[in-house]
């Protein structure tokens, strides 16, 4: 065999992992979300940022608590401190983006009827706070007059920078290196958890052994070849979604003219990949003839998941366990690792074009 042929089965092989790493990606960000990860991450963050500046850990936490999780309060009063920290934790919590002007205000916003915030900010009290908010708003109005074209966080920041330049220093100079400890937090919380639900969702949904994958593009010449042709078509299409849904992520997706865009984006990555999946060329490498028989069962027990007593999975093979591990290596691994073998088989292909070309006219 060629050594075109073996590039296209890398190729192949590489497609199948990115894919099965996208599709495992989308359940970890679903179970993040539902577990609030980045919330409670940025209220953590916050926490730890007022107490930088002099706040103790429970004066902190508890007003921290207050600005961010509002819906905590109505269930707090109605059903008893139990339901409200359910509530906090399930309908409220902190916002997933705060930019740090917005949470200046929101301490300020709350100094106004809480003298002892009021005191930690560095107001005597209540009212010189109330007085301070309102020549700030004054302040903010007046740099959107001066400039209707800039962002509003840059009329607030010029504002505070001028009416409360002490109180803004110590916010603004720390919170940027808050939030990054916050991304790094949540990123590594999302590797953890994808390591740890991978597996199951292999053996449920796609029970891709490697070793039989690796095996079967090797005896078909024919199906890598079409593999890596569907990998030169769809590459630069997944690559781009990949950047934009990135980037949704680390930017303020609920922000107005960015949500639409985002919710656009993170479609068209679902579509390029769903689409892929199930295209006639793809469809059989992905499991779907592999017998589940096996009852899904608490690990390290016999016992039936609870609500899941009718699930069934494929039985555990060395080959899915090397799949777990390569899954988990994650999209933007696979997506690289496509970049340099299809830069590999382009090369080899023009090579192979041109020793065609230079036998054709040497028998002339």
């Amino acid at each position: 065999m060629s050594m075109l042929h073996y590039v296209n089965v890398a190729i192949g092989f590489s497609l199948v992992m990115l894919l099965l790493s996208v599709v495992t990606g989308f359940a970890v960000q679903t179970w993040l979300y539902v577990l609030r990860t980045k919330s409670r991450a940025v209220g953590n963050g916050l926490v730890s940022l007022l107490e930088d500046i002099g706040f103790d850990n429970a004066l902190a936490t508890r007003q921290v608590n207050a600005l961010l999780n509002k819906g905590s309060s109505i269930f707090g009063k109605k059903l008893g401190g139990a339901l409200s920290r359910v509530s906090a934790f399930l309908l409220a919590g902190a916002p997933k983006h705060i930019g740090r002007e917005e949470f200046v205000l929101l301490l300020l916003r709350k100094a106004v009827t809480d003298n002892e915030l009021a005191t930690k900010l560095g107001f005597t009290d209540e009212t010189a706070a109330t007085g301070k908010l309102q020549e700030l708003e004054k302040a903010i109005l007046e740099e959107e007059a001066k400039d209707p074209t800039l962002p509003a966080h840059v009329w607030r920041t010029n504002a505070m920078q001028a009416t409360v330049p002490e109180l803004a220093s110590k916010i603004f100079a720390r919170f940027d290196e808050v939030l990054d400890r916050v991304s790094e937090d949540v990123s590594g919380a999302g590797k953890v958890l994808g390591i740890v639900i991978t597996l199951p969702l292999l053996l449920m949904c796609w029970p891709v052994d490697s070793f039989q994958l690796l095996n079967r593009l090797n005896n078909d010449q024919v199906l890598s070849a079409q593999l890596a042709e569907i990998a030169e078509t769809t590459t630069p299409a997944l690559q781009k979604a990949h950047e934009e849904f990135l980037r949704c992520q680390e930017t303020n997706k609920n922000a107005p003219g960015v949500k639409l865009g985002c919710q656009q984006e993170h479609h068209a990555w679902q579509k390029i990949v769903h689409d892929t999946i199930n295209s006639d060329v793809l469809g059989g490498l992905f499991g779907g003839e592999v017998t589940r028989d096996v009852n899904c069962s608490i690990p390290l027990t016999d016992k039936p998941i609870p609500f899941f007593e009718q699930c069934k999975r494929a039985n555990l093979t060395p080959g899915i366990v090397v799949t777990w591990i390569l899954v988990s290596l994650g999209s933007a691994f696979w997506l690289g690792l496509l970049h340099k073998v299809l830069g590999l088989r382009s090369e080899l292909s023009n090579k192979l074009h041109a020793q065609r070309e230079f036998r054709a006219t040497s028998h002339r």
